[in-house]
């Protein structure tokens, strides 16, 4: 059956409505693929009553998108979505909360004062920046320097979305002693005290305790300051697998050893490795990490403190965590492990960027071991050859 849009309502058989519905909902599934405007839409249904029971739909669908009606567009990632704990797990490792403070005589206090929140990564992986500004909805993507580029958000407004997901999503990093602080200042510049002598005085002792500090002009031009306590930092545990999966995609490391080995004929060993390595002040994290993975310890081991390393406690390793100076890490490289809990965990919560690129070549070796041709001078090159595309020379 054929319809024009001059028909009206009431020349449309109700037989035939049901079926206009199912019209515009299987075009409005196409249009979230194409990123098509609804005016394109509308104009290309060529349906009875569009513009009554077809707005109608739309204005549902807009409802349940949260979308406006101009554009589907901001709902497309080209990707599967992203988990709002995948964002809180990745900017544990690679995000940014900070105070930009600088002068300028436009202001009656004399300065200028920015809170933002920032990602910077490699441009290879501007993909992820790109689904995080899409599911936040708000900020801009920008480049810095030749081969970097930098998810920013800034404004109040757009901020406070920020704000909102951090509070419900929590970071669980030592970063989170950052975000407060971030916070308090987020809400003095909300409130406009940052236009007044005080207001500034407190974001100057906020910005002191936060990330490294005061930088030298702003030391010598407020030398009185008093810095704000930060927050001691307590683990709470892991709150989500998603989390794991986008702190690994910035903190992790899956990579391929190749040595020399005696015993066998090939004279080669190869070892997997899965691995997150970061700042001894996250040794909690570490060992939370560990006991995620039900790896090992019912009770892990005491680690060192900042305090006893400065004593001389510098290497201390066992099967799973590895301290050396100011660094604690996880690494699992026991084969079983890596083919019976590592691999089924990134198999289901899936890291995303070019460490996804590595993940799947590291795939790629387990099978070879799996079939013991790595004990083969054909399945040893083809490991070899995948190990050179691996992690940084990708």
């Amino acid at each position: 059956m054929s319809y024009t849009v001059g028909m009206s309502r009431s020349e449309t058989p109700r037989e035939d409505r049901g079926s206009v519905r199912q019209s515009i909902n299987i075009e409005m599934f196409k249009a979230m693929e194409r990123k098509t405007s609804l005016r394109t839409i509308l104009r290309s249904l060529q349906l009875p009553f569009v513009f009554s029971t077809a707005s109608k739909i739309f204005d549902f669908w807009g409802r349940i998108l949260k979308v406006n009606q101009t554009s589907l567009a901001p709902f497309h990632t080209g990707q599967a979505a992203i988990s709002p704990w995948f964002i809180t797990g990745f900017t544990d490792a690679e995000g940014c909360f900070s105070i930009l403070i600088q002068q300028n005589v436009k202001y009656k206090t004399g300065w200028r004062v920015k809170a933002i929140f920032s990602i910077g990564l490699h441009k290879k992986d501007i993909a992820i920046l790109e689904k995080i500004k899409s599911t936040f909805g708000v900020g801009k993507i920008h480049k810095q320097g030749k081969d970097a580029v930098q998810y920013r958000v800034e404004s109040i407004k757009e901020l406070q979305i920020i704000i909102d997901h951090f509070d419900k999503y929590s970071l669980l990093s030592a970063k989170i002693a950052d975000y407060l602080l971030f916070k308090e200042a987020f809400n003095i510049i909300k409130l406009q005290e940052h236009l007044t002598v005080e207001g500034l005085n407190k974001l100057v002792g906020i910005k002191a305790s936060l990330n490294l500090g005061l930088p030298l002009n702003l030391k010598e031009a407020f030398p009185k300051v008093v810095s704000f306590n930060r927050s001691e930092y307590i683990f709470k545990g892991i709150s989500h697998p998603d989390w794991v999966a986008g702190f690994t995609s910035g903190d992790g490391s899956f990579n391929i050893k190749i040595s020399r080995f005696t015993t066998n004929k090939i004279g080669s060993r190869v070892q997997l490795r899965f691995s997150i390595t970061l700042n001894i002040r996250e040794k909690e994290l570490i060992k939370g990490l560990l006991l995620y993975f039900n790896l090992g310890y019912l009770n892990v081991p005491p680690l060192p403190s900042m305090k006893e390393l400065g004593t001389g406690v510098q290497d201390i390793s066992d099967k799973y965590i590895y301290v050396w100076k100011d660094t604690v890490g996880l690494q699992v490289m026991n084969f079983s492990d890596i083919t019976d809990v590592i691999i089924p965990f990134f198999d289901k919560y899936r890291v995303h960027g070019q460490k996804s690129l590595d993940y799947e070549d590291f795939k790629k070796v387990v099978e070879i071991c799996k079939a013991k041709d790595h004990l083969n001078s054909e399945g040893l090159k083809k490991i070899m050859d995948i190990k050179l595309g691996m992690n940084r020379s990708r």
